[in-house]
């Protein structure tokens, strides 16, 4: 009887420690929390990754992509965004903030700024330490004073958003949420997938965030194409398009899907037969595999895919 004893409280203690061991994030990868914003009048993405191997946050990764407005005028004064092609930390030193920005000082709990001087970090050093800091100390560890990071040596710059982003790629994490995105023209292309505690995928979605600008002031939609979902007014205007003899032909009907079903289409497709690096557009629509096949499950897909798959490589990239 004693001997039983001891061998169900050995099974006991067991079974409690490992579901204690047990990590909080059901899943390894890379996990990206973004927020979309406008910055000297053009589009502004700013984005934060936390890496999970092993079960364990083992990195952060700060970023901003900006864009930039270019006036042109001829008869009429007219008004173009794109998104800049590197972003602040990829620019690095060319980012010029140790040439041009303001030097701050903490001093009795106010920042102060010296006009004379300019940082002592540039913008991507100064992300690293906030990265450094969030990995050794916690995602909540990092304050803020009058909107700049106080409690992290060697920066100065304003939250930006970071934090609450470095918290919210950790929450995604912790539910196996993967985001992914793409930055074409003055839209936002993102891509997202979730995954269960066993890696299996439960859901692929694709959307689009258009820039939707008024003239002279740049402005995002409120809404996303999945979120105006019939509205979006594609289904029934323009040509229906066929694939024949290596080209998109239009005909005289209409186009019978809208456009969150043709992304659909995408998503369900992967859903059922799994991701494969090799799909890509077929003369700019739907989808081949081979390069000159068109797969007759997104013969649907009329819409320029290259750039849907081409986010979908990233978001598969992170969940690897």
């Amino acid at each position: 009887m004693k001997k039983l004893y001891l061998l169900l409280l050995a099974v006991v203690t067991v079974t409690f420690l490992t579901s204690c061991s047990q990590s909080e994030f059901i899943v390894d990868g890379k996990f990206t929390a973004y927020e979309v914003g406008v910055h000297s009048n053009a589009p502004q993405v700013t984005y934060v990754t936390v890496t999970i191997t092993d079960g364990k946050i083992v990195g952060y990764d700060i970023d901003v992509r900006q864009g930039t407005e270019t006036v042109t005028t001829d008869v009429t004064t007219e008004y173009t965004y794109a998104w800049k092609d590197m972003t602040k930390k990829e620019l690095m030193n060319d980012y010029g903030m140790k040439s041009y920005g303001s030097q701050y000082e903490l001093i009795d709990g106010v920042w102060v700024e010296n006009e004379d001087g300019t940082p002592e970090n540039e913008w991507y050093e100064q992300a690293e330490l906030i990265e450094a800091y969030l990995l050794e100390n916690g995602v909540e560890s990092v304050e803020v004073i009058d909107g700049r990071i106080s409690n992290v040596a060697g920066v100065t710059i304003k939250d930006g958003g970071y934090l609450a982003l470095a918290l919210e790629a950790v929450n995604l994490a912790k539910a196996g949420k993967f985001q992914a995105l793409l930055c074409t023209s003055d839209d936002l292309y993102i891509a997202t997938m979730e995954k269960d505690a066993n890696g299996e995928m439960t859901s692929l979605m694709l959307d689009v965030l258009q820039g939707n600008p008024t003239g002279d002031t740049f402005a995002w939609s409120e809404l996303t194409k999945q979120e105006k979902g019939d509205d979006y007014g594609m289904k029934g205007t323009g040509g229906k398009l066929a694939f024949v003899d290596g080209e998109w032909i239009a005909s005289d009907g209409k186009t019978t899907l809208e456009w969150h079903e043709q992304a659909n289409l995408i998503t369900d497709y992967i859903l059922a037969n799994g991701w494969n690096q090799n799909l890509e557009a077929l003369a700019g629509r739907g989808a081949t595999i081979d390069g000159t096949t068109l797969i007759t499950d997104l013969a649907g897909a009329t819409i320029h895919t290259q750039s849907y798959f081409d986010v979908l490589a990233e978001l598969f990239d992170k969940a690897a």
